[in-house]
């Protein structure tokens, strides 16, 4: 009896699933080879609660991506993926855990939903949607009030 093939689902999920294992990888740190290969990102949407929140696209992805990390504390070695979710021909569903620290040292964790949308192998666009986003944009204001105070100190 022959195997059958996979479905566009499961590839996407596992493009996905590849990605989350190139970034998280431990030890080491990222395998930047891997997510290279696997994204070709157009689009990211944060809604992390910041005036920086919404859509990003091309070359502002990056930065968007790393003030976000950066004024939230995010500490993304302790991501845990805790499901993968194939929806229809070309998305899949990340339920995730992320936790960081505040400017104070407070920690904070939540759930995070990502829509990932998978072309030919490769990511094409994220949103996500982080549960409480009140909490990140207050984290977020005062460490970039912080940081501000410190730039004028210097």
């Amino acid at each position: 009896m022959p195997s059958e093939s996979p479905t566009q689902p499961e590839l996407n999920k596992e493009v996905v699933c590849r990605f989350y294992e190139a970034v998280l990888r431990v030890p080491g740190g990222p395998d930047f080879a891997t997510i290279k290969e696997l994204t070709d990102e157009q689009e990211v949407e944060l809604n992390w609660g910041h005036p920086d929140s919404g859509v990003h696209r091309g070359a502002a992805i990056g930065p968007a991506r790393h003030r976000m990390h950066e004024l939230t504390g995010l500490d993304i070695p302790a991501i845990s993926v805790d499901e993968l979710i194939a929806d229809g021909p070309t998305r899949v569903v990340v339920v995730a855990t992320n936790s960081g620290t505040d400017i104070h040292g407070a920690p904070w964790r939540m759930t995070v939903l990502e829509l990932v949308d998978v072309a030919n192998g490769k990511i094409t666009k994220k949103r996500s949607f982080y549960q409480d986003t009140a909490l990140l944009r207050d984290i977020s204001l005062e460490r970039e009030a912080a940081l501000a105070q410190k730039a004028g100190e210097t």
